[in-house]
């Protein structure tokens, strides 16, 4: 009996830790980035109707929406994920019937978060390379040359200080549940 306690039980349950895994999802984010003079600004990233996507058509919410609290909102997930940013606030809130997440930031240097711009010259438009993002290219306030040129590529003049865009994360909801309601018995309880 103790074998089964200390060696079998354990491995039952990684076994139903990875069989269960969701897949926390978002079906919209804007970004949103103030830029200074120096190169240093602040931003805001929102994860709009933020979901759990089935595992094997299972609805594995509970799991998806404790893993939103612990690591993203208590924890330090974020954080890990974009060390460049010194994360300022982060809330969750419902919003229009979904749950939305915001994170807001500053950073040393727009150059050390994804954005290009020539240091030799301020003349050079910004730059911001999506390929390898993972999400799809929605609006901005500057000029998106993927449809033109099949290039992920959006720039912006040189002289923009607040640079906007969208994207689409999760096209498809037909196998998402929506974490809303976890959210309002959680919110309640705090």
């Amino acid at each position: 009996m103790k074998y089964f306690l200390r060696i079998v039980f354990p491995l039952f349950l990684l076994f139903i830790i990875f069989n269960l895994t969701g897949c926390l999802a978002t079906e919209y984010k804007e970004y949103k980035f103030e830029i200074n003079s120096d190169g240093s600004g602040e931003g805001t990233i929102t994860f709009y109707n933020i979901i759990s996507v089935e595992d094997d058509e299972k609805d594995v919410s509970f799991k998806d929406f404790g893993e939103l609290i612990s690591d993203y909102i208590e924890g330090t997930r974020f954080e890990d994920d974009n060390p460049d940013y010194t994360v300022t606030n982060k809330e969750l809130y419902e919003e229009d019937n979904v749950l939305i997440a915001k994170v807001e930031f500053t950073f040393d240097d727009f150059r050390k978060i994804g954005f290009y711009q020539s240091e030799n010259c301020d003349c050079s438009p910004i730059m911001y390379y999506m390929g390898g993002f993972g999400e799809t290219f929605s609006e901005s306030n500057g000029k998106y040359l993927g449809e033109e040129k099949d290039f992920p590529l959006i720039t912006w003049d040189s002289d923009t200080d607040e640079l906007y865009f969208k994207t689409i994360v999760q096209d498809d909801l037909t196998n998402a549940n929506s974490l809303v309601d976890l959210y309002r018995t959680w919110k309640e309880k705090q």
